[in-house]
């Protein structure tokens, strides 16, 4: 779907609540969309994609959005559930080979809500880039993980590790006949309409992209510097993590998605977005590949990533997307994920308020 927003009136105190994120989060610049009822109702582009060429952000800018690409492998998961490929509570050990005897049990849910136990299969340099563990090919990674111990009983613990995720990504592979980034994309680019979306990596060309940077060390702790980003995901995680797309392409995803075109079954999407409680009782803080945000709108569907890119769907209808290029302009909201905290996304209010205000 394209949309054109190049005639339409701007909308000037929307421009300035971003204009107030941005200098309070120190981001270069964003994009930003509000959808409703399966219109977008705004779709803006702000600030510099570019620093060191002077480029400014424009509608066909594409960023980086990490982890929020977790949020379409769970679609994905879901749209193989309602094929008859795949139960959620089905133990791993039914789709996959030559697994380790402790991994047998994992179910596909336990891998989606990070609650597996599985050792990681990343690892993360002081300057913040990513690499698979062992000799660094896919094959000695999968040998080395396999060979690691369990962080915790499956279903007595939480550990954010995407090697949960490069499972899920063989499983789809295994079910769909095909990689699970060709099955993303004819499954959900194609049917939402999304020509820039693609998975890639810092090394890749990729047409419009917006340049990220950081200023925070791998552990998510400021570093008082403004650097370039370079985080690599290795093919083998990016069910996790390797997802560029645009605003414009996430609210065509959303609407399609809302709108039955990726799901067909309500119930599909309750699953999806239901929270699933952990083993000592809490709330859970996972759907199946969505994190759950929890704030007074109630649970709140919130895929997240990077510290830097944002999805909200209220229960009213709104959803937001919110893209910026700084790595690290919500560290302290989004690293209580992987320490097993809920998502803040009060960043949001405002941007939510301005869209309520006008229903």
């Amino acid at each position: 779907m394209t949309t054109n927003f190049d005639n339409k009136p701007a909308d000037l105190s929307l421009q300035q609540l971003l204009t107030d994120l941005m200098e309070k989060r120190r981001v270069p610049g964003l994009q930003f969309a509000a959808i409703r009822e399966g219109k977008i109702l705004a779709l803006e582009a702000l600030g510099t994609a570019d620093l060191e060429h002077d480029v400014p952000v424009s509608h066909e800018s594409v960023f980086s959005i990490n982890s929020m690409t977790k949020a379409f492998t769970g679609v994905a998961l879901m749209q193989l559930v309602e094929a008859g490929l795949l139960d959620l509570e089905a133990p791993i050990g039914q789709y996959l080979e030559d697994l380790p005897a402790t991994w047998l049990s994992i179910t596909v849910r336990q891998l989606a809500t990070l609650t597996s136990g599985v050792p990681e299969i990343m690892e993360y340099s002081p300057e913040g880039s990513a690499r698979l563990i062992g000799d660094g090919d896919e094959e000695g990674a999968w040998a080395a993980v396999y060979a690691a111990p369990m962080q915790f009983e499956t279903g007595r613990g939480y550990n954010y590790v995407q090697t949960n995720f490069a499972l899920l990504g063989k499983i789809i592979d295994q079910l769909a006949g095909k990689p699970f980034s060709a099955f993303i994309r004819e499954k959900q680019f194609d049917v939402a309409g999304m020509p820039s979306t693609v998975y890639a990596d810092d090394r890749d060309i990729i047409r419009h992209r917006a340049n990220t940077y950081m200023s925070i060390d791998p552990n998510g702790e400021p570093n008082g510097r403004f650097d370039n980003s370079f985080i690599n995901w290795p093919p083998i995680v990016r069910t996790a993590a390797g997802l560029h797309s645009t605003a414009a392409d996430l609210a065509s995803w959303l609407i399609a998605l809302r709108g039955g075109k990726l799901l067909r079954e309500q119930s599909s999407l309750d699953e999806l977005w239901a929270p699933v409680p952990q083993y000592t009782g809490e709330p859970g803080l996972w759907g199946i590949g969505w994190i759950i945000a929890q704030s007074p709108s109630g649970n709140i569907p919130a895929p997240g990533g990077g510290a830097k890119a944002q999805l909200a769907l209220y229960p009213n209808g709104l959803s937001l997307v919110l893209l910026t290029n700084m790595l690290g302009a919500f560290v302290t909201e989004h690293m209580g994920v992987p320490a097993n905290k809920p998502m803040d996304i009060s960043f949001l209010d405002a941007l939510a308020a301005h869209y309520n205000r006008e229903s």
